[in-house]
């Protein structure tokens, strides 16, 4: 992956209203390829572990963490996104964010 198409991605991802923090993850080996904000390498491991039980059928879901509510979508390419988004966004499904 190109690391300056990660930069621009996380910089505006970052940008977003409510947003906290943002992710990027090789959803096979777990590894981060990007953090920003409340998000950070150490965390791409269980997010990437707690994506299997969290994901529907068409790649998305969501799981409370570190106080947040982390927003996930599994690419075709096989890269994991997560955002993390405030806590009192709870009650908000992934498409309403």
């Amino acid at each position: 992956m190109d690391p300056t198409a990660v930069k621009k991605w996380l910089d505006s991802v970052m940008g977003a209203s409510n947003v906290t923090g943002a992710l990027l993850i090789d959803s096979q080996t777990g590894l981060c390829l990007g953090a920003r904000g409340k998000a950070t390498e150490d965390d791409a491991t269980y997010i990437a572990v707690a994506s299997r039980a969290a994901l529907d059928v068409k790649g998305v879901g969501a799981v409370a963490y570190k106080d947040s509510k982390v927003i996930l979508q599994k690419g075709g390419s096989g890269v994991l996104v997560a955002v993390y988004k405030e806590k009192d966004l709870l009650g908000e499904s992934p498409d309403e964010m």
